[in-house]
């Protein structure tokens, strides 16, 4: 009954050439009616109705300005042609939750002569309003023991039921989620730093929609972990690590079985010492999703840095079916993991592939393959790629890298900096 008189409302006069107060007030109703009333927020009329982003307060102080507007519709409309309907929508002030209320008609003194007459009576003011009154007003009485429909669920709901139950939850929990993925799937090649502040800009946008959903923090902490890694600027880094704790802490809080935070959370612990928890955690979070292509990166990514070039290994086996959107980096760490193990050959072969697959090329590839050459005693072919790595990006901090991914003293790092070294003789 509720959905008949909304539809009286948008087909009323006041309303019918306003299209967008319809979307408004049909949100609002359409949202109260399936459960989430209570969540309705300026917030999520203004991206759900009026495509407006939360950057600043600008797309909420026109949501206040609509609902001013939608208010007056209202009220004009139960003083003329909806005021007799026996469902009433309103919306009071200070809130976007609509109330609904339904009139007892039989009351009135001049509906008491009979069971049939009182209809008859009911009718006649609106047909002084218009046809379209009486059709609502009939529609209204013939439904008013029926419970809303509810409508069927999408195929794309069906198949996903994650996402279905987002939707139920709250829109801005959906485009939260689906700003988390997309961000997700572009932090490869690590070492592209503008790439990872973009990502870090997507997860905190993420986090402003929705900030009891674990992907935008688990997000948040893998990509300053990496800012705070590769940053030069000692200080700097120290405070992406620091802030990089507190969202994976935070992560882990909201979900303690999400395989995405445990393993952001093994990453900064791997990247501020804290070696044996790290690679526990990041067993946790390969165990809890052993097929998701981001998190079999994030685990080898944590492996390197924690100097386990086993779990590398296993983390990026190219056996491995992966699930997942976007670009992946375990070709790379797959051929850094052949390196750590002395497997010169399949770390070659792993880099000198990446680039036909489509798998992200960085400075660091061309690093690893000339230290691998270089410990197969092919001097030349090592020489040359270094001098492409020079030529191609100048300024690469190549040793401060090397340093920044490899335990202080590891074998890696010794046998990568004696190749650094042998070419500047």
């Amino acid at each position: 009954m509720v959905e008949v008189a909304l539809k009286c409302i948008n087909e009323s006069d006041g309303f019918v050439e306003s299209l967008r107060l319809q979307e408004f007030l049909s949100y609002v109703v359409r949202e109260t009616l399936a459960g989430r009333g209570a969540a309705i927020r300026g917030k999520s009329v203004a991206v759900d109705v009026y495509g407006r982003s939360l950057v600043g307060d600008a797309g909420q102080n026109l949501v206040r300005v609509e609902a001013r507007r939608l208010r007056r519709l209202l009220t004009a409309y139960y003083e003329a042609e909806g005021k007799n309907d026996p469902v009433q929508i309103r919306m009071d002030a200070g809130g976007y939750r609509p109330r609904f209320v339904f009139l007892d008609t039989s009351s009135r003194a001049d509906l008491d002569e009979s069971a049939a007459q009182p209809i008859k009576r009911r009718m006649l003011p609106w047909a002084a309003g218009g046809a379209a009154a009486v059709i609502c007003f009939g529609l209204a009485v013939a439904q008013f023991s029926e419970p809303p429909a509810k409508a069927s669920p999408s195929l794309a709901e069906i198949k996903d039921p994650v996402r279905a139950a987002l939707r139920q939850h709250s829109m801005l929990s959906l485009q939260a989620m689906n700003i988390t993925e997309q961000a997700q799937g572009m932090l490869f090649p690590v070492f592209d730093l503008k790439r990872q502040e973009l990502a870090l800009g997507m997860f905190r946008h993420a986090i402003e929609l929705d900030a009891s959903l674990p992907g935008g923090h688990a997000g948040a902490a893998q990509t300053l972990t990496v800012l705070g890694l590769l940053s030069p600027d000692q200080t700097v880094g120290a405070t992406y690590l620091e802030n990089a704790l507190n969202s994976a802490v935070y992560a882990l809080q909201l979900a303690p079985a999400d395989a995405w935070s445990n393993g952001a959370y093994a990453f900064v612990l791997a990247a501020t010492g804290d070696r044996e928890p790290a690679i526990q955690y990041a067993t946790t979070a390969m165990q809890l999703s052993p097929k998701d292509g981001h998190v079999l990166d994030l685990v080898g990514m944590t492996a390197i840095v924690a100097d386990d070039p086993e779990l590398a290994a296993l983390a990026s086996d190219p056996s491995v079916p992966r699930e997942g959107a976007g670009r992946f980096g375990s070709r790379n760490i797959w051929g850094v993991s052949q390196l750590m193990l002395g497997n010169y050959a399949e770390a070659i072969a792993a880099f000198e592939g990446a680039a036909p697959v489509g798998a992200p090329i960085s400075p660091p590839s061309l690093l690893f393959q000339a230290v691998a050459f270089d410990q197969l005693a092919h001097s030349e072919k090592s020489t040359a790629l270094l001098a492409e790595l020079n030529a191609t990006w100048p300024d690469f901090p190549t040793a401060y890298i090397v340093n920044a991914l490899f335990a202080d003293g590891s074998k890696t790092e010794q046998m990568i900096l004696k190749t650094l070294d042998g070419n500047n003789d």
